[in-house]
């Protein structure tokens, strides 16, 4: 039987952001989940990776059955999963150009200053993107129609990531990461230097968004772990 997947969106995005992947999980017979984070949808609450990780791990304690599931985690998604990835119902992890750190490191030495320069802090406190200048480090490969429908569905965001106290699940649960290659927004040096702490590293020809412009890519991935026994 195939084992669940569950996706976790990335900073600004939402559950909207996996369009494209699913159709392609429903035609392989892959169960999938896919919940919006509070850090998003209730940003000026002051929710964060901590509100973030507990509705992850509701989502996996609702999950029918017993399979493993398969958790992916794409950009700041990778902070999410990193902790509700020790949730004893998950089996594998994916970071897809994706956060993954160690206990007490700053997010910030790992994103760098040209992501910081898109971003805009709103008078209730959270961030939002400027996507004119954001959109050659998010979109520098997609599509002007995937750009426009994207950049419609962005919302603002809780950034802060705290990992103090991380329980860094890729310890002790087999992790696959993703390197984006052509990704402006977490660069690839970065992202290789991240993926040093996960059994099995990919690296695609792609930019930020590959659940945009190459879903047929992540969909293959999220099957291959599904059902692989």
């Amino acid at each position: 039987m195939a084992k669940p997947v569950v996706l976790v969106h990335g900073a600004f995005c939402g559950s909207w952001c996996w369009e494209k992947v699913t159709p392609l999980l429903d035609d392989a017979g892959v169960p999938w989940y896919a919940l919006d984070l509070p850090s998003c949808i209730d940003a000026a609450s002051g929710a964060g990776v901590l509100e973030d990780n507990a509705a992850v791990r509701l989502l996996l304690d609702e999950i029918p059955g017993t399979e493993a599931a398969i958790l992916l985690g794409h950009s700041r998604g990778g902070a999410v999963i990193s902790e509700a990835g020790a949730h004893d119902r998950v089996g594998h992890l994916v970071y897809l150009t994706a956060l993954l750190l160690e206990k007490g490191e700053n997010p910030g030495d790992r994103i760098g200053s040209t992501l910081a320069n898109a971003t805009v802090k709103t008078p209730d406190g959270t961030w939002s993107v400027d996507v004119g200048a954001g959109a050659d480090l998010f979109f520098n490969d997609c599509h002007g129609s995937d750009i426009s429908w994207a950049a419609s569905q962005f919302r603002s965001q809780t950034l802060v990531v705290d990992t103090t106290n991380s329980v860094e699940a890729w310890r002790t649960t087999p992790s696959t990461y993703v390197v984006c290659g052509l990704d402006k927004a977490l660069l690839p040096e970065a992202q290789r230097a991240m993926a040093s702490h996960a059994q099995h590293v990919l690296e695609w020809e792609n930019g930020h968004m590959p659940i945009l412009n190459r879903p047929e890519l992540v969909a293959s991935l999220l099957v291959g772990l599904s059902v692989s026994s």
